[in-house]
């Protein structure tokens, strides 16, 4: 017995099959450059604002070039093909024209709220955003490419609703599972505006906020990813323990990579007693502490002497967060406790390294989960890291924390080990 197709589901059939075909073929068929960087998104990324356009992707590639100088990185090639006034409809429709020629394995999409229309339209335009961000991911991962993603930042036009709609969408961009960047906690004034000196008009960073901007992008991100290393998930089964006897535990060492201003550091505690948890040094000489004081505060002393004293217990026996977070633009740090903020010191640091653990004490301090960004964070990405979300943008150490190996999750080749 015969059948007979009936001709348009064989038209669709072989439309569908060319396509497969044609996509497999040009997939097969490019070779991208393992090695290769593209900068794609607006004018902010192109540089505009800094002198002679030399804005913080070209200030990242400086960096890039730097580490493969001094033989700690490799060598990478970048290429800027950011556009002014670009917005996520704009990449998308110039995507197969611009990115596609570059032959490059990675691309950094580098967008704003700001062209998207939010300040104008709102909500509609936030969720357009969003919708053509995962366009724009699975686009990338169809052909071979890997995504990374930068969030969105600040504009002197934003109001105070426009700027809750900046940190909802950054906490998404956080959570996603490509790399991401946090370029807000750099250049962020607390009301989403630029802090004042490092802006250039309304809309643009000056040299100085582009710097900090990319201060913020892992230096090893790409070696990481070139390494294959895969996205960190949140582990909660190991801890360390600090105290007397057979519990007395060494300090681990932590050395950020390159240069560093603005950084968030957490890490979860479980104490019935006291003692420093945390030593921090800067480029002074000095050293500043994060402890727990014999009353149950947690209290933090900078090495500039500045001291923030907790209103929050938590010798209790609990597990509790600790974040310490610092916004070297605008010159502050703050201290919270779970998402309770314990008060904010004015100062700027500049980090060199960091030990954790205490000296031996009668009652034992026990920590998991240590985190360290190269971003100051706000309220709101506070919160979430309280409600155990794992944010990973700039995210540069995530140690789980476990005696018997130490190791670091996040996507950088950075490494802790106890200190000599």
């Amino acid at each position: 017995m015969k059948y007979k197709i009936p001709f348009k589901l064989l038209s669709t059939l072989l439309t569908g099959l060319v396509f497969i075909n044609t996509a497999s073929a040009q997939h097969n068929n490019v070779s991208l450059d393992t090695l290769k960087i593209a900068y794609l998104g607006s004018s902010v990324p192109y540089g505009y604002g800094a002198t002679n356009h030399f804005g913080y992707t070209a200030m990242f590639s400086r960096i890039l070039q730097q580490r493969a100088d001094n033989g700690t990185g490799k060598v990478w090639k970048t290429v800027n093909i950011a556009v002014s006034g670009d917005n996520t409809i704009k990449v998308l429709n110039r995507w197969q024209r611009d990115l596609v020629p570059q032959k490059a394995k990675y691309v950094m999409y580098a967008l704003s709220l700001g062209n998207e229309g939010l300040h104008e339209f709102g909500k509609p335009r936030f969720d357009q955003f969003k919708a053509n961000m995962i366009k724009l991911m699975q686009m990338a991962r169809d052909s071979g490419y890997v995504p990374i993603v930068s969030n969105c930042y600040t504009r002197n036009d934003y109001t105070a609703a426009d700027y809750e709609y900046i940190k909802q969408m950054d906490v998404w961009i956080h959570t996603l599972d490509v790399p991401t960047i946090n370029l807000l906690g750099a250049v962020d004034n607390s009301i989403g505006h630029w802090t004042n000196k490092y802006w250039f008009d309304a809309l643009h960073p000056n040299d100085a906020g582009h710097l900090e901007m990319a201060y913020t992008i892992v230096p090893s991100l790409f070696d990481a990813l070139s390494n294959k290393k895969p996205q960190p998930v949140w582990e909660d089964n190991s801890s360390i323990t600090w105290g007397m006897g057979k519990d007395k535990t060494g300090l681990i060492a932590f050395k950020p990579e390159n240069r560093l201003h603005s950084f968030t550091n957490s890490i979860t505690v479980k104490t019935n007693g006291k003692g420093r948890l945390l030593q921090l040094s800067d480029s002074s000489g000095n050293a500043g502490f994060i402890e727990i004081t014999r009353k149950g505060f947690i209290k933090y002393t900078s090495p500039n002497k500045e001291i923030i004293t907790g209103t929050t217990k938590i010798n209790d026996g609990q597990w509790h967060k600790i974040v310490l977070t610092h916004y070297y633009a605008r010159g502050e740090t703050d201290l919270y406790c779970d998402s309770t903020q314990q008060g904010c010191a004015s100062e700027k640091l500049v980090l060199i390294n960091l030990n954790l653990g205490s000296k031996p004490m009668r009652k034992s301090i026990m920590a998991k989960n240590w985190l360290f960004y190269r971003s100051g964070m706000n309220q709101t990405e506070i919160t979430a890291i309280a409600a155990n979300q794992l944010l990973k943008s700039s995210l540069e150490l995530y140690a789980p924390l476990d005696k018997s190996a130490l190791k670091n999750n996040a996507q950088s080749t950075n490494t802790i080990s106890w200190a000599q």
